[in-house]
């Protein structure tokens, strides 16, 4: 599997295909081009199968550090100085699920974003009956919010990640390792995946002021 920051418009264009088949189409979500505003920062990363470079699956990262409504809207109580950035519309295509993609993505985003962003904390909202066990939590310390959220995509909880923390940064090495440890039992090469089952594929992650919808 091929993991890289999208940065052509085809690319975009892709991952608006993945999101659509996903939400749309499985879901029944209307969900319209995702798009930051003017002077937010924001990157894209998109996955594809390495034999046919088809488009996989897409996550979007952006700057959240100025949204205060938006973050105490979702109990987010962190200091006005706290940089903080938002993983969004997470979509993996049916055939390439449960090959923890979604951990993929997040590194790719988190080495390419987070990091040269300086950004303190991470956070992303997710389905609230499977936010606790999921691998996000299990493997990269994310954290899952008590209270739940109810919108019309449904319930959720708000997963958060201290990236100032010694026992995080450990846990992107330990899953790096993980990752690479699971590609060569089964044969793949670096950029290849092949790992056992997870149901972190999607998160709408949508309708709020932090993105805007075009």
């Amino acid at each position: 599997m091929i993991i890289e920051m999208a940065t052509s418009e085809e690319d975009l264009l892709s991952m608006r295909r993945i999101r659509r088949q996903v939400f749309e189409y499985e879901m029944g979500l209307a969900l319209p081009a995702l798009s930051a505003p003017e002077g937010v920062a924001a990157a894209h990363v998109i996955a594809r199968a390495e034999a046919t470079s088809e488009p996989v699956a897409a996550l979007t990262v952006v700057d959240t550090t100025n949204e205060t409504d938006l973050c105490a809207r979702y109990g987010l109580c962190l200091h006005p100085n706290v940089r903080t950035a938002r993983y969004t519309q997470l979509a993996v295509i049916k055939p390439y699920r449960g090959m923890n993609l979604p951990l993929m993505l997040i590194l790719k985003a988190h080495h390419h974003f987070v990091v040269p962003g300086d950004f303190m904390r991470t956070w992303l909202l997710f389905d609230a009956e499977r936010a606790a066990s999921s691998s996000l939590c299990a493997r990269l310390c994310f954290s899952a919010s008590e209270r739940v959220f109810h919108s019309q995509f449904g319930i959720n909880r708000v997963l958060m990640r201290d990236e100032r923390s010694a026992f995080c940064e450990q846990a992107i090495r330990q899953t790096q390792q993980y990752l690479a440890a699971v590609a060569q039992k089964n044969g793949h090469g670096s950029h290849c995946d092949g790992f056992p089952p997870n149901q972190d594929y999607l998160t709408p992650d949508a309708g709020r002021k932090a993105l805007s919808w075009r």
